[in-house]
């Protein structure tokens, strides 16, 4: 060989002796002529202690019968399982597991023996047998994976919700068939694939997040219409399973039946849609009668004072001032009470659309608190429905409080955006801002309520919202959601 890499017979020699797997050669009676050193981990005999010693000194039984039967097939030129699983007896009379993969040692054309290279795989299936009891007492559905995405444990409360017994799916790859109609990965595949996040994230779209417990686990939640007489609503969660040298041996996952929530969810949200229209006539109806009927008799006497002090020339300075302080607090009663109106439910939404109130609404903000504030909008070429503009509007007229009322800011900005599928909402400001929780309900625990009423709002719509703060950096409300098919053109 004139140029490349060439090993030689001392190479080989090196390799052999520092391999970290334990690695011997037999002859064909099964006297072991050569081992290196991590035999002796693997089986606890000195290296001189295992030369000239038969292999049957090692295994017995049905184990022996397993030696001879890969002896046969390899001398018969049949193809054999590699990495099959052989038991040993070690010196001090424990038993130990090894994994194996045995080739024939071929020298001028003749079969002279065997070379075996062998792992212990002992403590694996120790925890392997532990994880079976675990998981076997558990009444959460479980099942594990190996490397190979073989089932090694399907428990009995696996059983009861799929309707497949474990006697059917251990030692298959088939745990797809309790989930999906046709063969895909499951999340412990993945996991044991080492796929990553965003691979993981795109079978569950919009479903799946990291484990905030297990590092390297993922969770999801979907529904599966082949699970039940009705489909099912499962939360799962996969973790890989590792070594001591942190490799990924395996996968569990667990399942859990949340239909009943789910259902319960979607009757709260029912009836919480059914309270917010209800709340919305309710605004619509008391602001209509405040303009219609509150509002004319204040005024008619605003007129009436105002016609007094116009056609009475002489009236006593007492008495006039007492007539312009009655005129001043019917003015501010009147305004007040519009203003009043106007929040529960201003007159030009109705009339004119939620791009004209979010425009009324800025200019409200500028006018009244000095804040310089900017309305844009881009992509509306159409109406959208008007439950939707009611509670965009009811979102935006939250975030818009907030900034009045919290945030000292100097600037703010309501972006509105139509696209093919879905309608944007965007208020920001460049105020104080704050450090939201990492989850919106936390803030109804401590009181605050706007924000999880315009949570709740954007979900009725069946959208997201959500909200990016530091402090020192302002705030940026985001709403998003769907528009109905029948808007799509």
């Amino acid at each position: 060989m004139e140029a490349g890499f060439q090993l030689t017979e001392h190479n080989y020699r090196d390799l052999f002796e520092n391999a970290s797997d334990a690695m011997w050669v037999q002859d064909l009676e099964g006297t072991i002529l050569d081992a290196n050193m991590a035999c002796e981990g693997l089986a606890g005999f000195t290296r001189e202690e295992l030369l000239g010693k038969n292999v049957k000194d090692f295994i017995s039984g049905q184990f022996l019968e397993l030696a001879r039967e890969v002896r046969h097939n390899l001398l018969e030129g049949k193809e054999i399982t590699q990495r099959y699983e052989q038991q040993l007896a070690r010196k001090d009379g424990t038993r130990g597991i090894m994994k194996m993969a045995t080739s024939l040692v071929i020298i001028d054309g003749e079969v002279k023996g065997f070379q075996h290279i062998a792992r212990d795989v002992t403590e694996e299936r120790r925890m392997q047998e532990m994880l079976v009891k675990i998981t076997d007492g558990s009444p959460i559905p479980t099942f594990v994976i190996d490397e190979q995405h073989k089932i090694t444990h399907w428990n009995t409360a696996m059983q009861a919700l799929s309707g497949i017994s474990s006697q059917e799916m251990v030692g298959t790859d088939g745990q797809w068939k309790s989930l999906y109609a046709e063969k895909r990965p499951v999340m412990a595949d993945l996991i044991v694939d080492g796929a990553s996040a965003e691979e993981i994230k795109s079978y569950y779209p919009d479903k799946c997040e990291s484990s905030r417990l297990i590092d390297g686990a993922y969770e999801a939640e979907d529904f599966f219409p082949a699970i039940g007489d009705h489909g099912t609503w499962l939360h799962f969660t996969a973790s890989p399973i590792k070594n001591e040298d942190g490799e990924i041996i395996g996968a569990i996952e667990t399942l859990q039946d949340i239909t009943a929530a789910k259902q319960l969810q979607e009757n709260m949200r029912f009836y919480v849609e059914q309270v917010t229209r209800a709340q919305e006539d309710e605004r619509k109806r008391i602001a209509r009668e405040l303009h219609d009927e509150t509002s004319p008799p204040l005024l008619l006497l605003i007129q009436q004072v105002d016609t007094i002090t116009s056609s009475t020339k002489h009236l006593s300075k007492p008495l006039a001032e007492a007539l312009e302080g009655l005129r001043r607090r019917a003015v501010e009663a009147l305004e007040g009470l519009r203003r009043c109106a106007q929040d529960l439910r201003p007159r030009i939404l109705d009339d004119l659309g939620l791009i004209a109130a979010l425009e009324w609404m800025a200019e409200d903000l500028e006018k009244n608190y000095g804040i310089d504030t900017k309305v844009e909008v881009t992509g509306i070429e159409r109406g959208f429905p008007d439950e939707a503009q009611v509670l965009l509007f009811r979102i935006a007229q939250e975030a818009v409080s907030n900034i009045r009322r919290h945030a000292r800011a100097s600037k703010a900005e309501l972006k509105l955006e139509s696209g093919h599928d879905s309608i944007k909402m965007t208020i920001s400001d460049n105020g104080k801002g704050f450090k939201p929780p990492d989850q919106v309900n936390e803030l109804a625990r401590s009181g605050r309520l706007g924000i999880v009423g315009m949570s709740e709002r954007a979900r009725l719509l069946g959208g997201d919202l959500t909200i990016k703060s530091k402090p020192g950096k302002g705030t940026r409300v985001f709403a998003e959601i769907p528009l109905p098919e029948r808007t799509k053109q």
